[in-house]
């Protein structure tokens, strides 16, 4: 077979929003020489809590991280970063773009700040201008009060789902997706029948559609 050369690690998954323990994945990819990624589109935000940064502890240890401020910090879309502890120029050698009517060295100008030969997609909106905005306008303590607050919501949430008859909690939250199951009274008490998760599983169906 192949030879692994890459490890993705991801924080905030799409359903439950798991976290994959960061550092011991990091001493894996650093005993065998592995590229280490990490997905923080979706949890990344938690960064910005010094209550629940934890969820994210080790990546710093990452080679690269993609994260989405669009998403938990409902910056305007688009607005997404793909950060590299590489300092070498790698993105620029990879992108391998030497178009020199576009990319001119001698503009009168600082050109350390025209990123256009460092992107794959050369021209592109200043999408990073949105994420400026909005912290200018907030803060850091802000930012942090809006990640606290949607944890916040979601326990609330949780427990209102444990109160309630009829609601069943799949898994306590880690992050703030919250999942739960509606279970109808003709379903109730019946979790041991054979037919109770296909039966179940329809009633989430038809309330979707």
């Amino acid at each position: 077979g192949g030879a692994p050369f890459f490890v993705c690690a991801t924080c905030g998954t799409t359903v439950l929003g798991a976290f994959d323990p960061l550092g011991p994945i990091a001493d894996v990819c650093q005993r065998h020489g592995l590229w280490f990624h990490v997905d923080a589109a979706w949890g990344g935000s938690a960064l910005l809590s010094p209550k629940h940064r934890h969820l994210l502890a080790g990546i710093e240890r990452a080679d690269s991280v993609a994260w989405n401020p669009h998403k938990m910090l409902a910056v305007g879309l688009q607005c997404s970063a793909f950060l590299l502890r590489d300092a070498s120029g790698l993105l620029q050698r990879c992108h391998g773009a030497g178009a020199t009517y576009l990319f001119q060295p001698d503009k009168f100008y600082d050109v350390t700040y025209d990123t256009g030969d460092k992107t794959p997609q050369c021209g592109r909106r200043v999408d990073c201008l949105k994420l400026w905005l909005l912290w200018k306008a907030l803060g850091t303590q802000g930012l942090a009060r809006r990640v606290e607050r949607a944890f916040a919501v979601t326990r609330y949430l949780a427990q209102e789902v444990k109160r309630r008859e009829g609601f069943q909690l799949v898994v306590e939250p880690e992050f703030i997706n919250l999942c739960f199951w509606f279970v109808p009274p003709s379903l109730r008490g019946r979790e041991g029948s054979p037919d109770y998760w296909p039966r179940l599983g329809k009633v989430s169906t038809e309330q979707n559609k």
